[in-house]
C-alpha cells in the first residue's frame, strides 16, 4: 500500500516537473530573444510563491496541545516546555471531584493513554477547548472528555472509569449534551461483558 502511494507521489512529481519544463522556453530561445529584443519572448513566469504558514490563532495557541503537555506528564512532569500551571490546577481542581472514587492512581492512568490535540469549540457559554485522555489499552472503559474555559481557568468534564459515568467541575446541561455528542459513550457489548457485568 505505502510502495504505491511513493509510486503515484513520484509519478506526480514528474509530471510536475515535466510540466514546468514544457512551461518554460530552454535557454538558448529566451538568449536569442532577448537579443532580438523580443521582450514578450523573455518574460518567464517566476515560480509561484509557497503557500503562508497556517497563520490562525490556533496554529500558535499553546493551548492547541494534548492534555498531558499542558499538564505535565510521568516523564517531564512541569517541566515540560508546554507545562501550564493555571491549567495543571485547573485538571487537579476537576479530578478532586473524583476523589470519592477512592483511586490514587486516577490521573496517572487517564494520562496514561493515546491523547489528540485539544480542540477549540463553542458552547453557548462561549469558547472552550476539548481535551481526550484515557487509559492505555482501555481507552473505552476509562476515558476523560474535558472542557477548559481560559477566561475562567477551570475545567470540568465526563469521566468513564470501570464502565461508570462520572459529571466532574460544574458543567451546564448544554455542556453535557456538547460532550456526549462529540464523545459518545461507547463500550462494546464484548468489553461490558468482560469487564463491566461485575459493577
Amino acid at each position: 500500500m505505502s510502495m504505491n502511494r511513493i509510486f503515484l507521489a513520484s509519478l506526480l512529481s514528474g509530471a510536475m516537473l515535466l510540466a514546468a519544463c514544457q512551461a518554460q522556453p530552454p535557454a538558448d530561445q529566451v538568449a536569442d530573444a532577448a537579443a532580438q529584443g523580443d521582450a514578450a519572448a523573455v518574460a518567464v513566469d517566476a515560480p509561484a510563491a509557497e503557500p503562508a504558514a497556517a497563520t490562525g490563532a490556533e496554529a500558535t495557541d499553546p493551548l492547541a496541545t494534548e492534555l498531558f503537555n499542558l499538564v505535565g506528564d510521568a516523564v517531564c512532569g512541569k517541566t515540560c516546555p508546554q507545562y501550564d500551571a493555571r491549567v495543571d490546577k485547573a485538571f487537579s481542581d476537576m479530578l478532586n471531584d473524583a476523589a470519592s472514587l477512592g483511586d490514587a492512581r486516577l490521573r496517572e492512568r487517564i494520562g496514561s493513554g493515546p491523547q489528540p490535540q485539544g480542540e477549540r469549540i463553542q458552547t453557548a457559554a462561549g469558547e472552550r477547548w476539548l481535551y481526550r485522555a484515557c487509559q492505555a489499552h482501555q481507552c473505552n472503559l476509562t476515558t476523560l472528555v474535558a472542557l477548559y474555559d481560559p477566561a475562567t481557568g477551570r475545567m470540568a468534564g465526563r469521566l468513564v472509569d470501570k464502565c461508570q459515568v462520572y459529571w466532574l467541575g460544574t458543567l451546564p446541561a448544554e455542556a453535557m449534551d456538547r460532550i456526549s455528542e462529540l464523545a459518545p459513550v461507547q463500550i462494546s457489548d464484548e468489553d461490558y461483558t468482560a469487564f463491566c457485568t461485575g459493577n
